[in-house]
């Protein structure tokens, strides 16, 4: 079975709505109905559906293709997986369609394997975009817009598989980057019992963030709440403990300290000290996507 080097439909006619969900799990729709996972028939075809949608550009060449997913394997058997594995997911996707006919979701054209972007739509996609919007204009609807499209961590089923690491780093890393912001924005509207809970919330996903466990600690001690945010340090010590051997850096180890010596509200981060203290508007979280 062989690869055609053009076998792209780009009539203009009218094509269902492919929809894949990567946070949280694997998930397919077309047109609003699930793909069952028995019409994939091959795991290859899933994996390769997976790849193609985690990838920003949503395309491979052929020979990337092979190189990630067998290595060791001869060209020509690689080859001839590679082929059975489109074929299996254009056969899941689009059962009803031949290939005489094109295919409107996996496309194959100079070798280059992608996924239809006029007629799918990814929630990965849909997560960054918004993000890039929350951050920008660092609105609490913003940012809870987005939030709600983080639905888990990136294909949870793959976790052992290399492949998917990075990317499942970098859309947590902008989820804790999110909640940041919003409970800067709650702070700023003088709700700082949610901020507290969506600065827990981005612990439960991630507890060594140390700049977390800092925004808490002074929460705590605005709040007047001063043992709870010492017993946050002790948390954030141990977290860091256990998961990094390593211990809290100089900026939360300082915090730490000037807690355990005052009263007062807390001098050791100074940009959230003087949001919760006058609900002035931070740019520290307002870095590019």
């Amino acid at each position: 079975m062989q690869l055609h080097a053009n076998d792209v439909r780009d009539d203009g006619s009218d094509v269902a709505t492919l929809r894949i969900a990567l946070l949280g799990g694997f998930r397919v729709e077309r047109d609003g109905m699930p793909v069952a996972d028995v019409a994939w028939q091959r795991r290859s075809a899933k994996r390769l559906t997976k790849v193609l949608a985690a990838l920003p550009s949503h395309t491979l060449h052929r020979e990337q293709v092979l190189d990630m997913f067998w290595p060791d394997a001869d060209l020509d058997s690689s080859r001839n997986i590679l082929a059975k594995a489109l074929h299996a997911a254009r056969r899941a996707l689009e059962p009803e369609r031949a290939a005489r006919d094109g295919f409107c979701y996996l496309r194959v054209r100079d070798d280059m394997i992608s996924l239809g972007s006029d007629h799918v739509v990814v929630d990965v996609d849909e997560f960054q975009r918004l993000a890039r919007v929350a951050l920008r204009l660092g609105t609490r609807a913003d940012y809870e817009r987005a939030l709600a499209l983080y639905t888990g961590a990136l294909l949870p089923e793959d976790l052992y598989e290399d492949w998917p690491s990075e990317r499942r780093q970098h859309f947590a890393d902008l989820q804790v980057r999110l909640l940041l912001g919003l409970a800067d924005a709650l702070v700023s509207d003088g709700d700082l019992a949610e901020a507290l809970d969506v600065l827990h919330r981005a612990l439960d996903d991630d507890p060594i963030q140390e700049e977390v466990h800092r925004r808490v600690m002074c929460l705590y001690a605005a709040m007047g709440a001063r043992s709870l945010a010492l017993r946050q340090f002790e948390t954030c010590r141990t977290s860091l403990r256990r998961e990094l051997d390593v211990a809290p850096d100089r900026e939360t180890t300082a915090l730490y300290e000037h807690l355990f010596a005052s009263d007062g509200a807390p001098e050791g981060d100074q940009a959230w000290a003087s949001l919760v203290a006058g609900g002035l508007r931070s740019s520290s979280f307002a870095a590019r996507v």
